[in-house]
């Protein structure tokens, strides 16, 4: 495996295989002493292992590559550095972490300007658009966005990413209409793309958008079909995902039973894997729906669950960073 292969789809198209072809080109490079393909081999065990769900063995990856490479000078050492950044604020963003997942971040943006590479640019960009998101400033996340849109050479996959999070944001600004539009987008990006990766993303939004636009009987199928999906892929936050807002979405229909299912199966999800902010949103969610059901003691202890969630997903975060990261005028 060559250092420049970065565009490689094997870590999320086939991850068990890709570890096998890994293991045979980390001995050749040790070999070798071939230090940046060894670090840059590491680098893609540990996406294969985030797409895996083992982010304790992902990250130990990633920060063995960094060791690897960091003696090493140059545009090409620099780039697998980013990558490795790259891989460690995505699961330190998954589970919370937003200091260290920001700190990631601003550091591998600096240093994909000063490689001139394009591609971890954006993805950089992307990732400290998603920091604003979870600070609840979607127009700040909106230019990040923007910004990461405007870079060359992005792949397809990394353009529907990229939308799907400008998705996300314009439904935390209710922007309905918006959202139905950039998702024709995504479905086109989606459809060119190797595995057909973030289709279970894209139903959940488009429900999403659905029910916002008021259209609840278009909204039910596409978020049944994420969850389908989800299951077949393996892929628990995004069933996770899917179920809160299926639950969300029975509730606004008054089905109760159904929605404390799908509920009941998103918290579960959320609390074996630790998605803080996934959590406290499906605490708020529980909360609303034992209001409406008319159990106010049980609606306190999840409105209690969803402010403990807000304050461990926010807590420690640097506030000289984050002002650096707003506009000014914030």
């Amino acid at each position: 495996m060559q250092a420049s292969n970065y565009q490689d789809n094997g870590w999320y198209l086939s991850p068990e295989k890709q570890l096998l072809h890994l293991d045979g080109a980390m001995q050749r490079a040790v070999e070798s002493a071939a230090a940046l393909d060894l670090a840059s081999c590491l680098v893609e065990r540990g996406r294969c292992l985030e797409s895996l769900w083992q982010p304790q063995h992902a990250l130990d990856a990633y920060q063995q590559a960094e060791e690897v490479i960091a003696p090493q000078p140059g545009d090409a050492a620099i780039l697998v550095r980013c990558r490795a950044r790259l891989g460690s604020a995505a699961i330190h963003y998954a589970h919370a972490d937003y200091a260290q997942a920001l700190e990631d971040w601003q550091w591998a943006l600096r240093m994909a300007r000063l490689a001139g590479h394009d591609l971890a640019t954006g993805e950089a960009l992307l990732g400290l658009g998603r920091i604003c998101s979870a600070l609840g400033r979607a127009d700040a996340a909106l230019s990040y966005n923007e910004q990461a849109l405007r870079m060359p050479d992005l792949d397809s996959r990394v353009q529907a990413m990229v939308l799907l999070n400008v998705v996300s944001n314009l439904n935390a600004l209710g922007r309905f209409g918006d959202m139905a539009q950039r998702l024709r987008q995504v479905e086109q990006l989606i459809a060119c793309t190797p595995g057909l990766p973030f289709i279970a993303e894209w139903h959940t939004y488009c429900g999403m958008a659905c029910a916002g636009l008021g259209d609840l009987s278009s909204a039910r199928p596409h978020l049944r079909r994420a969850v389908a999906l989800a299951d077949g892929a393996n892929n628990h936050w995004i069933r996770a995902f899917a179920s809160l807002q299926l639950g969300k979405l029975l509730a606004r229909t008054r089905d109760f039973v159904g929605a404390r299912r799908w509920l009941t199966q998103a918290q579960e999800i959320g609390e074996g894997l630790g998605l803080a902010h996934t959590l406290m949103d499906i605490h708020h969610a529980q909360s609303q729906l034992c209001e409406m059901m008319g159990n106010v003691a049980e609606a306190f202890e999840h409105h209690k669950l969803y402010h403990h969630y807000h304050e461990w997903a926010h807590d420690g975060l640097r506030r000289e960073l984050v002002r650096e990261l707003l506009p000014r005028d914030a």
